[in-house]
């Protein structure tokens, strides 16, 4: 299938039958953009993605931004995965944000305690994407990419794009961070563990992973503790930006205190309560 965005751009889109995909007929296994605009290489961002989500067959992109001031991560590339066909407050408010979140308990549409605020970055992100200012990858982007570390998903969970957009990104990348909540969902591709760690919300959880030596991330609170293994993000107990550090990319166990505006939110869930 071939359309074209505008008179100087090109996409094409490999269409195939897999029924391990959420909609359970037609995927898109990978897409191939060409672009052709003078200003393509001086972009702060490039759409990575458009299409189905992997999770539940919704329609998302993802948006991948070169530069960031982020105080936490440092000035890592940052992966935003969102719906396409809505503002990303609107999916939250509708509780469409199945298609980019996933399962995950944390997320605003079930009252959860996720620190995005999605008001900000993420509709910042999602607007400008609808002025057509993020051109389409090609493999040009690719020595921009290669220049610099990723954080993947600063907002939504990296499991909603295909698996093949991810490992060229990191294989691509100079080094990666990626945190997936959707160890149980029915879509999950477990190969996204090669690049994420598992959000774990339970010591159980957090046992279970390690003893299937996969890295995690679990939040602790008050009424929990850290495990005799679990290391203290070094952000949080060193100051130590992520970009230095590099220790989430699904191989360490890593706990950090709960945080955010919307602490009282995640302190309130039932999940988090239950240890």
């Amino acid at each position: 299938m071939k359309y074209g965005r505008n008179k100087n751009e090109t996409r094409y889109m490999d269409r195939g039958i897999n029924s391990n995909y959420p909609n359970g007929g037609a995927s898109y296994r990978c897409i191939h953009s060409y672009n052709f605009e003078a200003n393509s290489m001086k972009s702060n961002g490039i759409e990575l993605y458009k299409g189905p989500s992997m999770l539940d067959g919704s329609p998302i992109i993802a948006i991948l931004i070169f530069k960031s001031m982020n105080a936490k991560t440092g000035d890592m590339m940052q992966l935003h995965i969102i719906r396409s066909d809505m503002a990303p407050l609107m999916a939250s408010k509708k509780k469409l944000d199945h298609a980019n979140c996933g399962n995950c308990p944390h997320k605003h549409s079930e009252g959860g305690g996720c620190y995005v605020n999605i008001g900000q970055g993420p509709t910042v992100v999602y607007k400008t994407w609808k002025l057509g200012k993020y051109p389409a990858y090609t493999s040009e982007h690719d020595s921009r990419i290669s220049a610099r570390k990723v954080r993947l998903g600063a907002y939504g969970d990296p499991a909603a794009i295909p698996y093949s957009i991810l490992k060229h990104l990191t294989d691509t990348a100079l080094g990666f961070t990626g945190y997936t909540h959707q160890l149980k969902h029915k879509n999950f591709d477990p190969r996204v563990l090669e690049f994420c760690q598992i959000s774990t919300d339970t010591e159980k959880q957090t046992l279970q992973a390690r003893k299937n030596k996969r890295g995690t991330f679990r939040v602790v609170t008050d009424k929990t503790q850290a495990l005799p293994f679990e290391t203290e993000c070094l952000a949080d107990s060193k100051g130590l930006e992520c970009r230095d550090c590099m220790k989430c990319d699904g191989t360490s166990n890593i706990f950090i205190l709960v945080h955010g505006s919307r602490k009282s939110n995640f302190l309130n869930n039932n999940i988090i309560a239950r240890g």
